[in-house]
C-alpha cells in the first residue's frame, strides 16, 4: 500500500498517517443506513418547503468514512460524524463507527 493520507474507494480502506484501517461489510451497511436517513430527512424538510439544498450533497460511504476519520478515534475505539441534510439542517443524531466492528486495522 502507498504511504499516503486519504481514502482508496476501491476496497474501502483509510490511511492516517501511521496506521491502515479498512471498512468491514458491517460499516458499509451501517454508513448506507445512515445516508438512507439523511435521504429521508432531506426529503421530509424539502417537500415541506422548510429549506432549500443548494449548498448540501448527500454524501457518498467513502465521504463519510474519510471524514468520520479525519476526526480521530476515541479512547472506546469509535468515530463520529455529524452531516448537513439542507441548507439549514442537520440529521437528527451523527454516524458512530465502532473499531472492530464497522472498521477495522489491517495489518
Amino acid at each position: 500500500m502507498t504511504e499516503k493520507i486519504g481514502f482508496s474507494n476501491v476496497d474501502c480502506t483509510y490511511y492516517d498517517g501511521a496506521v491502515w484501517y479498512k471498512l468491514t461489510d458491517d460499516g458499509i451497511k451501517n454508513i448506507e443506513r445512515y445516508i438512507t436517513e439523511l435521504k429521508a430527512k432531506r426529503k421530509e424538510i424539502l417537500d415541506a418547503g422548510l429549506d432549500t439544498a443548494d449548498e448540501t450533497e448527500i454524501p457518498l460511504v467513502s465521504d463519510i468514512f474519510i471524514d468520520a476519520m479525519g476526526f480521530g478515534i476515541d479512547d472506546d475505539g469509535t468515530v463520529y460524524n455529524g452531516w448537513g441534510v439542507t441548507d439549514n439542517y442537520d440529521a437528527d443524531s451523527p454516524i458512530c463507527l465502532e473499531l472492530g466492528k464497522d472498521f477495522v486495522v489491517i495489518e
